[in-house]
């Protein structure tokens, strides 16, 4: 390879076979259409065929890509259900430069996808709307809705059904009438409008029944749409109303390294044979079961006042029920040799505990069950939105939008643990590449559960968590039209908009306050056993984890034992981390002129984006801590007191919860934007077209960088700066980049393509991991040196770095013989951070192949789609990697009359492992799988029927 990247030059080097195909396909191009101009035309009348289907939508979408003046990617679909994809992020993992996750941060190795990212940098840096404005989104994993978790800027598509769609345009490159925050570039989901309906009356319905075989159940599916226009066409309304459920199962084994002490009774014995070698010290056996059930509707209505107004009124709404169970067994080699337990049976290689077996006695302790049920998960979006067009001359048209989205997600999840004690455990290895065999030599007894945490420790607890994302918007457009002029319009408008993204944390219910108010009861009590275990299949996707019939406790059975045994009592149980909340006001103005030849076309423009920042965050106080000796109760005013000199000037002082006392704080900021754009279409052929682009672009902070809580404050006066803390970072600058792009399509044939397109993304500023200053209530500076003091303190947080993503999209479609069509498409991504590491989320190889068959009866389509190892970042002291993977998937229709049409789908047909894991580190200097994870297939079998 011949890739490089020099941060002080940002010198863009191409590997040569990517610049070869692109300029084939031109001299190619252009060498066939020459042929074609040297053709007579014929004299006989043009047939005119009606396309439908696959090879319709195709049409239209290439139809899309062709005339516009920037670089795309287009999906249509022209029916309910057409799309093979069950939702947007399905359909969209096919186009090239675009890769998607199951999971956003806290998240991994679901069935279904969830994130989309472009062009090798992570989710937060593509902007997601849905007809050109905003959508609010929401997160049911509780890990992602507060801001020491994954609270992003990404737009979840788990709540976006496919069959809302009428078309998806990807935007690679950049216009300055487009809504900025898509730095590697904006979707923009286009849903059906009453009018664009050919009869006056339409009413379609789709029944499925979807199999899971990992977890074994069938659940129906629902969608259905209703169109009405007068004959005249000038009014209509719509809807559309969608109803899924289906069922989740995840097997996965996690597990965590760690070094034998030399000073361990295990590095010691035997003459020191362990001392230094490396290990498994933690494995978990994940069993995971959920429920989703996506449900909601579409509403639209369309008015054409006249031939000069159009009015619409756009409602949508969508929510997610993910209730869920996850049951952990947990075996800790880790805890066994720390309590002084030497392995038996052990065998060494190259330094690795490769097979050992742990009899765990006295203080060790040997399994742990851990179950978390969230009864309650959910996330739903909504908005409402109004737009016109209004033509008020025959050169002079407006149009504009006003409305509001919004967005909420709901946890309440239950914890409860339970012990093993002096239950013998061991494990094999055989490698990076496969799971753990965990072995229970004596087996388990589950009347040996209990309460008594040995070394491990344990929260009993029930956590309620609520993320809420809104936002109220309005715009107007207007744009001028030239006649005979190389300047064909002159387009101008302005926006407003009032963002609000807040995590909170109303309780985390636990034990109990005592008598005295100055401390917590103890649990002895554990939900009662019933008897379940694992399922006897569980793991075999995986290769088999050598365990099975593993004790499980029900979501049941801990939901009962929590609500008897853990009291409310929200101020004892308010957490301190995790809660924000984040304003932003945006103000945004645009100038933008196209311009338009014989044979090119194109437009150059300024946005100027206003940004005002509100970050209000929590930060804990070590002050106040009630006792038995000091007289300090929870939520005394001893407490307040004691607290006070703690607490900064215009801060809010919270005392009496059991996580600690703590102040809350607004931080308030601001930033402009300038970000000038142009695009270039050339037709060098008829069938060729050139494009070039250029752009400066940016997006905002994720909510985690702006708003994790302050904790870890230290003070070392031996240091330069003495003060200390890790946190976020509320002033933190918006990620801002130039985004190039020069490509070549042509359009060879009816509905055929054949593309090259090269990017190179130069990071101006780039969210990355370090240390920024801020001026802070350090509280961990002595009376003794004046504290607690205000004084500037070095926080190990979220700071603004450098990076480029650079490479080369290939994209090829073509009926070819008989009934029978193709379509392929590659990206390479060279994507880095100043540091030299992988963006996050980057994969350097991805593509898709597909084939599909359609003739006027029955129609199929099979697509496989790979993507390459991407960084997810750090875990412990490693860089933590997703290994390649790929899916494959397929849908089959058959049109039994012109009303009925049964269908069949199959996701995940290849039934995918996914595989998580470190590279090598000073800890541990080899590569060391932390995850692997399986989900089954899932096969759907329906029909359509249009009334």
């Amino acid at each position: 390879m011949n890739e490089s990247y020099n941060s002080s030059k940002a010198q863009l080097r191409f590997h040569p076979m990517a610049l070869a195909v692109a300029l084939t396909i031109v001299g190619t191009a252009t060498s066939h259409a020459a042929e074609l101009a040297t053709t007579p035309a014929a004299d006989a009348p043009v047939q005119q065929i009606e396309v439908t289907g696959i090879r319709a939508s195709k049409q239209k979408s290439l139809e899309k890509k062709r005339h516009a003046d920037g670089v795309t990617e287009v999906i249509s679909a022209e029916d309910v259900g057409k799309m093979p994809d069950k939702n947007v992020a399905d359909a969209l993992q096919k186009l090239p430069g675009v890769v998607t996750t199951a999971g956003s941060g806290g998240g991994n190795g679901y069935d279904e996808n969830d994130r989309v990212s472009m062009r090798g940098t992570s989710p937060s840096l593509a902007l997601t709307t849905i007809n050109g404005h905003s959508v609010a989104t929401a997160d049911w994993d509780p890990s992602d809705m507060l801001s020491n978790g994954g609270a992003s800027r990404s737009v979840s598509f788990l709540l976006l059904p496919s069959e809302i769609v009428s078309q998806v345009i990807v935007h690679k490159s950049a216009q300055a009438d487009q809504l900025e925050g898509g730095v590697s570039g904006a979707i923009d989901i286009l849903t059906r409008r009453p009018l664009e309906f050919k009869k006056p009356f339409t009413a379609e319905i789709g029944l499925q029944g979807v199999y899971s075989d990992l977890s074994g159940k069938t659940n129906p599916q629902l969608n259905a749409l209703f169109n009405w226009k007068n004959e005249t066409g000038n009014a209509g309304v719509m809807l559309q109303v969608f109803d899924q459920k289906r069922q989740i199962r995840r097997d996965s084994q996690q597990m965590t390294w760690g070094v034998i002490s030399p000073t361990s009774a295990a590095g010691k014995a035997n003459g020191g044979q362990l001392a230094g070698a490396y290990y498994a010290s933690g494995i978990t056996q994940q069993l995971f079961q959920q429920e989703r059930h996506r449900s909601g509707a579409v509403v639209d209505a369309e008015f054409k006042v006249n031939n000069d107004l159009t009015l619409n009124l756009n409602g949508f709404h969508s929510k997610l029920k993910a209730e869920y169970l996850m049951n952990n067994f947990v075996v800790r080699p880790g805890n066994s040799i720390a309590g002084g337990v030497v392995p038996t049976n052990v065998t060494l290689a190259n330094g690795v505990l490769t097979n050992a077996r742990f009899d765990n006695t006295g203080n060790a302790t040997g399994a742990q069950i851990e179950t978390y049920s969230n009864p309650s998960a959910a996330s739903q979006t909504n908005f409402l939105n109004g737009d016109f067009k209004y033509r008020a001359s025959e050169n002079l048209r407006f149009t504009g939008q006003v409305g509001k989205t919004k967005a909420d997600s709901d946890a309440y999840l239950y914890a409860n643990y339970a012990f093993l004690p002096n239950t013998s455990t061991g494990y094999s290895y055989s490698g990076a590449g496969s799971p753990l065999q965990l072995s229970l030599p004596n087996g388990v007894n589950a009347a040996n559960l209990t309460a008594s945490p040995g070394n491990s420790g344990a929260d009993d607890s029930y956590a309620l968590q609520h993320s809420a994302d809104k936002e109220s918007y309005g715009n107007v457009d207007g744009e001028y039209r030239f006649e005979d002029s190389w300047l064909s319009a002159i387009k101008a408008g302005v926006r407003h908009s009032d963002h609000e993204r807040a995590g909170t944390r109303p309780l985390k219910g636990g034990p109990a306050v005592n008598a005295a108010n100055n401390g917590a009861t103890a649990i002895t009590t554990l939900p009662g056993y019933g008897g379940t275990v694992y399922p006897g299949d569980f793991g075999n996707n995986l290769g088999g984890l050598g365990t099975g019939g593993l004790p499980l406790l029900t979501s049941d059975q801990v939901v009962s034992w929590s609500n008897a045994n853990l009291p409310t009592n929200p101020s004892y149980n308010l957490p301190v981390s995790g809660v924000f909340k984040v304003k932003e006001k945006v103000d945004s103005g645009y100038l933008m002129a196209r311009f338009e030849g014989e044979h090119w076309r194109g437009d150059v423009g300024l946005r100027l984006v206003r940004t005002k920042v509100s970050v209000t965050t929590n930060t804990g106080v070590p002050c106040g801590v009630p006792s038995a000796t000091n007289g300090i109760t929870y939520g005394s005013p001893a407490q307040a007191s004691a607290c006070a000199a703690f607490v900064p000037a215009g801060a809010t002082l919270t005392t009496g919860s059991r996580f600690g006392n703590f102040y809350t704080m607004t931080t308030d900021s601001s930033y402009t934007n300038k970000l000038p754009s142009a695009n270039l279409a050339l037709d060098v052929r008829e069938d060729v077209v050139v494009r070039l682009s250029a752009a400066k672009v940016m997006s905002r902070p994720d909510y985690s960088a702006l708003g994790a809580t302050f904790s870890g404050f230290a003070y070392n006066v031996a240091n330069p700066v003495p003060s200390t803390a890790t946190g976020g970072n509320p002033k933190l600058a918006p990620v801002v980049a130039k985004n190039y792009n020069a490509g070549v399509e042509w359009y060879f044939k009816p509905r055929s393509l054949l593309s090259a397109q090269l990017f190179y993304i130069d990071f101006e500023s780039l969210i990355g991991s370090g240390t920024s200053t801020q001026v802070l209530l350090n509280t961990a500076i002595p009376a003794s040196l004046g504290g607690p003091a205000l004084v500037p303190t070095v926080v190990n947080s979220p700071v603004s770095t450098k990076g480029v993503s650079k490479g080369i999209e290939l994209g090829y479609e073509q009926p070819v013989w008989g009934s029978f069509g193709v379509q392929a498409n590659y990206s390479y991504v060279d994507a880095k951070e100043a540091n030299g590491l992988p963006m996050l989320g980057s994969s350097k190889n991805a593509y898709t192949a597909g084939a599909y068959f359609e003739n006027d009866q029955f129609s199929a389509r099979l697509v496989y789609s790979y993507r390459s190892a991407s960084r997810n970042g750090l875990f412990g002291l490693s860089q933590s990697y997703s290994a390649a993977t790929g899916t494959l998937a397929a849908s089959v229709n058959y049109i039994v009359n012109d009303k009925l049409t049964l269908t069949f789908e199959g996701l995940n047909l290849n039934n995918p492992k996914l595989r998580v894991y470190n590279a090598a580190s000073a800890t541990i200097p080899f590569e060391n799988s932390s995850a692997f994870y399986s989900s089954g297939r899932q096969f759907y079998l329906g029909l359509r029927y249009k009334f």
